[in-house]
């Protein structure tokens, strides 16, 4: 019993450090600030490139999703730095964290034959919400999927 609540401390630790990196990212959205991208690369242990990448990618799903609150591309974001894992070319597994209000330990999204995004959250209780208004866990494999492009790019 000692050793689950040991564990639930340190991932509510881990989820407070990644909010306070996305909050962070976030802060550069809309413009590409080096300096501030090599800060934030230092304190996540990865190349300022990388860094500005994310940026690019919030910019990218921020265009494509205009009237979204900050916290739901914070969420996004967290969710696509703790665990997206990619299953076939059209699945991936994201996971859940109940900081963020998840009550699963994965979601099952799936990219559709006709382009469309379907995350298994949909189908749960209160799902109907979260597929008109698209949920965090889709929006973590879209920015999942645009960073893994932009560094392919490079």
């Amino acid at each position: 019993m000692r050793r689950k609540g040991e564990r639930r401390r340190k991932l509510k630790s881990e989820i407070n450090t990644l909010r306070s990196i996305a909050r962070r990212i976030l802060s550069t959205v809309w413009y590409s600030d080096y300096a501030l991208a090599e800060h934030i690369a230092e304190e996540l242990g990865v190349r300022p490139d990388y860094v500005l990448t994310i940026i690019d990618a919030i910019n990218d799903l921020r265009l494509s999703f205009p009237g979204k609150s900050s916290s739901w591309y914070e969420r996004a974001l967290i969710r696509a730095f703790a665990g997206v894992k990619k299953v076939s070319d059209n699945h991936w597994i994201v996971k859940g964290f109940p900081e963020l209000g998840d009550e699963y330990s994965h979601y099952n999204v799936v990219l559709s034959r006709d382009g469309k995004y379907v995350c298994d959250c949909m189908y749960r209780m209160w799902g109907y919400v979260r597929k008109a208004k698209i949920c965090t866990h889709v929006a973590a494999v879209m920015l999942h999927r645009r960073i893994q492009r932009r560094l392919f790019e490079f």
